[in-house]
């Protein structure tokens, strides 16, 4: 619900109780170079706006085949998706490893959204699983699935993490409850009435073996209201009456039944003070919706003014949830892989990287955002460096964290890198055809280095003039050979209150040789095969 100003404030610290309702870089992940036309249309899609939202998945053809099942006249299998929803991905030692794929994009009217070659137009729900990365120092992706599915368990009542939801907008709720109904699929049924009097129902469904959450939320539902007078239903307003008649004026009166459009990206969170901070000041957004109840509250930013999907993040008390891993403890085991994987930001092993939405905009430069992670406010800010190819078509700033510990995904005008991803730091070469899928991109290194040099093949890359090492235990080190042959370790943009995971001793770009390095280095060296230490040590990872 939205509320004035000035109500919002005195309601900004009451007391928060349980839920009354049960309710740069130019990539796509797996195709190559985005040659997008000019945006002209204003519905957030490929290309322009808020494009997808993508979740780490064990098993996302499963998820796919869900989603396609129930809600299969509205969305398609990406038009990108590799054949038989799996990519190869060809270390150079020759070895191979796979990329399991289960993503799926809305349908959509051709007038509303604008996609490129070989993508699709619509907003994306992509499931992934890059079987080579890790989750060093957190909870695996299998365990939070089943958290997730403990949590949520028949959708009878309502749990906070309903909150990491996408939510869609149809005309014709109903058809949707059909088909669920048909199957006994379970899902949450929430009521309400918006200020203009309308009466409005949504359905929340987890999509089974997967941490994702579908919302979709539609007016004048036969059965919602038939839920309602029987008490069946519960009552928070989902979809707040600004962002309803928003969405209503986008699709317009003559919006298709056969088309879901996307409305919002909503995580839980455990400190609105720092979503506020981050995406007002690192990210350029405004604040959309800032609703407040005794229940909960609702934060919700636009990147930009036309845009169509919101951001959102919601917080409740710990009781909100059932079960004792909460909303921060979720933020604070995302963030804790990070703090291991993401020591360097060329290093790609983080398997949380995957829990991201994109923000598409090739007009918009993303010189503000650097400049904020370059400043002293995003010291500890993590973020993610994508190879680049030599004619500078891919590649740099691709991912920033926000604190809940999901990413975006930033496909903009990379007019400036962050000081982390300098623009040589690691390169490609030129692929022919579509055979180069950025996914497959660990950190480790392919075709040329900046100087034109060869690439190494014992798990590093080159830095300028180092070596980057992913070590067994995640810690991303950047290794150089100083004048006098000793080994000096640095680190780009190593978050403060952070360092101490792979034992930087001081603060500074230059931190000379931490323990857990030169301990792992020396152990890598003693084994005498550092190829084979490599495979051995992400083998336990895995």
């Amino acid at each position: 619900q939205e509320l004035s100003e000035s109500a919002t404030k005195k309601l900004r610290r009451a007391p928060l109780r349980t839920c009354i309702l049960r309710p740069m870089s130019r990539l796509r992940a797996a195709t190559t170079s985005l040659a997008l036309a000019v945006v002209v249309a204003s519905k957030d899609g490929t290309g322009n706006g808020v494009s997808k939202s993508t979740y780490a998945a064990t098993d996302p053809i499963r998820g796919k085949e869900f989603l396609l099942t129930y809600f299969g006249n509205a969305m398609t299998t990406a038009s990108d998706e590799c054949t038989d929803d799996l990519c190869e991905c060809t270390e150079d030692d020759g070895s191979t490893w796979e990329i399991q794929q289960g993503r799926v994009a809305l349908n959509t009217d051709s007038s509303l959204q604008l996609g490129g070659p070989n993508v699709s137009a619509g907003f994306g729900l992509h499931l992934v699983n890059l079987t080579k990365r890790v989750t060093t120092g957190g909870n695996t992706v299998g365990e939070i699935e089943q958290i997730f599915a403990d949590k949520l368990g028949d959708m009878s009542s309502c749990d906070a993490f309903m909150d990491y939801s996408v939510g869609l907008y149809t005309t014709d709720l109903d058809q949707y409850i059909t088909k669920l109904d048909a199957d006994s699929v379970d899902y949450l049924t929430s009521t309400w009435e918006d200020d203009s009097g309308a009466d409005w129902t949504s359905i929340t469904v987890l999509v089974p073996s997967t941490h994702m959450v579908v919302e979709i939320y539609g007016e004048d539902s036969t059965y919602g209201l038939q839920r309602k007078l029987a008490g069946k239903t519960h009552t928070e307003v989902r979809l707040g009456a600004k962002q309803a008649a928003a969405i209503k004026a986008h699709v317009g009166a003559t919006a298709s039944s056969d088309l879901l459009y996307a409305t919002r990206v909503s995580r839980g969170t455990a400190d609105l003070d720092a979503i506020d901070t981050f995406y007002l000041d690192a990210m350029g957004a405004t604040l959309d919706v800032d609703a407040s109840t005794d229940y909960f509250e609702r934060h919700c930013f636009k990147y930009t003014t036309s845009s169509t999907v919101d951001i959102c993040f919601v917080k409740r008390d710990d009781s909100a949830t059932s079960s004792d891993f909460s909303v921060a403890d979720m933020e604070g085991q995302m963030n804790a892989v990070h703090a291991n994987l993401l020591v360097s930001p060329m290093c790609g092993t983080d398997k949380w990287l995957d829990n991201h939405h994109a923000f598409d905009d090739f007009e918009m430069s993303t010189s503000s955002i650097v400049e904020y992670l370059d400043s002293d406010a995003g010291a500890d800010v993590y973020y993610y460096c994508s190879p680049t190819t030599v004619d500078g078509s891919l590649g740099g700033f691709h991912y920033i964290i926000d604190p809940t510990g999901w990413g975006i995904q930033l496909d903009m005008d990379a007019t400036e890198q962050p000081s982390g991803c300098a623009d040589a730091a690691r390169q490609l070469p030129i692929q022919v055809g579509d055979t180069y899928n950025p996914a497959c991109d660990l950190g480790t290194a392919r075709g040329l280095h900046g100087d034109g040099s060869k690439a190494r093949t014992d798990g590093a890359v080159g830095i300028g003039a180092g070596v980057y090492q992913v070590t067994p235990s995640g810690c991303c080190c950047e290794r150089n050979r100083s004048a006098k042959g000793g080994t000096l370790f640095l680190s780009f943009q190593f978050p403060r209150a952070l360092r101490a995971a792979c034992g930087l001793q001081q603060a500074g770009r230059r931190m000379g040789t931490p323990a857990i390095c030169a301990r792992e280095v020396a152990d890598r060296a003693s084994a005498g095969s550092t190829n084979a230490r490599r495979r051995n040590s992400k083998q336990q990872s895995a």
